[in-house]
């Protein structure tokens, strides 16, 4: 599947080759290069190189592309995040070479490794619950690997934004929400409630984030498009259900935060509670994770869920989507999660 978004820069082939001549000096070209079109933010290339080895170039949007303010050099933090998560039990791809001079085109780039497989939302319709059932306990363990990464000078919030991030999560949070509804009324998003009267909902519970307080590493957007998994052809054919489709690894670690592990059941099912999923918690607690559930961390979830409801309505405006069917769903469905969280939260 194609997903279009005003984001996305266009890069040819000789700009390509100069930014691998960048990278990795100009004794190294490009023999093959396809363009990855399964991402909605940044523009992504697999890669042949001269030398043999097989890449993925991203590229950020062009400077006058309208972003959301956590989106402003959101590349810097996804090289952050496969960096830290490197030292981790997941596996992410190793960052080959992260530039952000904007020397050769004007916005910043980074050249990883190639994680194996296909990403698990393109052959879902393909998959038996069986198998899907395992990915979900592989991913849940994954993420309770990824939580034990903390930051190492206590900070929370977004990396690459000075202004979303802090020494508090209830202050990086705060922010990052007032961001957030911010650009709701900068791009004229079609919120189901004045976003006043959303941040002050969210502003009187505050009080339930303050029991967060180590930062850990959150990939805030485990969806099945950025989850790599191998085997699934074997599952499939097997008569048995004995085969089992493998994560393989997490690409696109872009919206990553340094917070709450509870973001992450939020990132996995945005309409959902991936906390409640029978499979996730499984493999989230064998390897070693907690789950809190008490009454402030109930709050924090819903919190999570306003957040991320105003940020997907919000983000259709400058990306300029328009398949129908996603603006449909997402565009029905996140103002009612909206409502519904304020609803609870009053």
């Amino acid at each position: 599947m194609v997903f279009e978004s005003l984001s996305k820069r266009g890069v040819d082939r000789p700009t390509l080759a100069a930014l691998i001549s960048t990278a990795f000096g100009p004794q190294t070209g490009i023999v093959a290069a396809t363009e990855i079109n399964e991402g909605f933010f940044n523009a992504a290339f697999r890669l042949t190189l001269t030398d043999g080895r097989e890449v993925i170039l991203k590229a950020s949007p062009e400077p006058q592309i309208p972003v959301l303010t956590y989106e402003r050099d959101i590349m810097r933090g996804e090289a952050e995040f496969f960096r830290a998560a490197a030292g981790s039990a997941a596996v992410v791809p190793e960052v080959l070479c992260a530039n952000f001079e904007r020397e050769v085109i004007d916005g910043d780039f980074i050249v990883m490794t190639v994680i194996d497989g296909v990403t698990w939302f393109s052959v879902e319709q393909q998959l038996r619950e069986q198998a899907k059932a395992e990915l979900k306990r592989q991913l849940g363990g994954i993420a309770a690997h990824l939580h034990r990464v903390t930051h190492p000078r206590g900070r929370f919030g977004y990396p690459a934004v000075g202004e979303l991030s802090g020494s508090t999560w209830p202050d990086a949070f705060s922010a990052m929400i007032g961001a957030i509804l911010d650009d709701a009324d900068r791009f004229n998003a079609p919120l189901p409630l004045p976003s006043a009267e959303i941040r002050k909902v969210a502003q009187r519970h505050a009080d339930a984030l303050a029991a967060v307080d180590t930062p850990a590493l959150v990939h805030f957007d485990l969806w099945p498009g950025n989850v790599m998994i191998t085997g699934h052809e074997a599952a499939d054919q097997d008569e048995d259900g004995a085969a089992s489709p493998r994560v393989s690894g997490l690409i696109d670690g872009e919206r990553m935060i340094w917070g709450d592990p509870l973001m992450e059941f939020v990132g996995m099912e945005v309409f959902g509670r991936a906390d409640r999923d029978e499979h996730v918690r499984a493999g989230y607690l064998a390897a070693g994770g907690t789950i809190d559930t008490a009454e402030a961390a109930e709050r924090r979830m819903t919190l999570y869920h306003l957040y991320m409801q105003v940020l997907l309505l919000t983000e259709m405006g400058p990306r300029g989507y328009t398949d129908p069917q996603y603006l449909g769903y997402f565009g029905s469905e996140c103002p009612k999660r909206i409502f519904e969280a304020v609803d609870k939260l009053r």
